[in-house]
């Protein structure tokens, strides 16, 4: 979909500003009311990127909701309006979604298709920081495959576009996937300085969550190492994010450093 920078000077109703507004809170429901009621509003208009923008926009918010059918009819509905005005950055950027929902769907090779078409545009525009995400889905694509060399590759070069753009939540999510896959490969020192990495820029950009995902990846490196103390740090790292946070610690996070207290310190003492 097309970036504000982008979009600056076109002119949308106010149901669409509204469903910004309510995306950028996190509230879906919201944003899929206003982005629906947009998209009424905007039928037969005369710029085909005020259309797509709304499709796209209304696209995203039902991916978010995990309604993937309703997701993929909008992205191919923002393809067709993409025949009649080409634009390779909208066209790409929705091949890189649709090319997800595929994925996600357990659609390797339709997913890969996707990816591939997109690449090809994204490339001709040189749109690096599509290009980025791109690559790191692709990764992700290799990894449900359970080639994680090839997965390393694709989320190499995700990684040094993530940099050259300055996408540091996707620089973030980058490494712990590399990490993920260095593991797949047993390869825990790479694994290691990939997930430390992950933790530094998670918490940079202010990712609880992401924070939590890459200490857990540290975690189960140091139990495989036999190193039961450094594990407890990650466990115990990962409750203060949370408390930080103002956020539930989850269950498996609180059974896990339970165990690692027990095994450290056997009957309490």
């Amino acid at each position: 979909m097309p970036n504000e920078s982008e979009l600056s000077g076109l002119t949308f109703p106010d149901a669409y500003v509204k469903g910004t507004l309510f995306l950028h809170r996190g509230d879906l429901e919201g944003a899929r009311r206003s982005f629906e009621t947009a998209r009424e509003e905007v039928r037969g208009s005369k710029d085909p990127r005020v259309v797509t923008a709304v499709l796209g926009n209304l696209g995203n918010v039902y991916a978010a909701l995990n309604e993937k059918e309703k997701a993929r009819s909008l992205y191919r509905e923002v393809l067709e309006h993409q025949r009649k005005d080409p634009d390779a950055r909208i066209a790409g950027r929705t091949l890189v979604n649709l090319g997800n929902l595929s994925r996600e769907l357990g659609e390797a090779e339709r997913s890969r298709a996707y990816y591939l078409e997109a690449e090809s545009l994204l490339q001709s525009v040189r749109d690096d920081f599509s290009l980025g995400s791109l690559y790191a889905n692709m990764g992700l694509l290799e990894m449900d495959g359970r080639r994680p060399g090839e997965a390393v590759l694709f989320l190499k070069r995700a990684i040094e576009l993530h940099k050259k753009t300055g996408n540091e939540e996707g620089l973030a999510a980058a490494w712990g996937q590399i990490g993920r896959a260095y593991r797949q490969l047993g390869k825990d020192q790479q694994a290691e300085t990939c997930f430390n990495y992950a933790y530094t820029h998670f918490g940079q950009v202010g990712n609880p969550e992401g924070e939590a995902e890459a200490l857990r990846g540290l975690a189960d490196i140091y139990e495989a190492r036999n190193e039961p103390e450094l594990a407890l740090r990650c466990l115990t790292r990962i409750r203060e994010i949370f408390t930080r946070f103002s956020l539930r610690l989850p269950d498996v996070d609180s059974d896990r450093e339970e165990r690692l207290q027990r095994e450290i310190r056997p009957g309490g003492k």
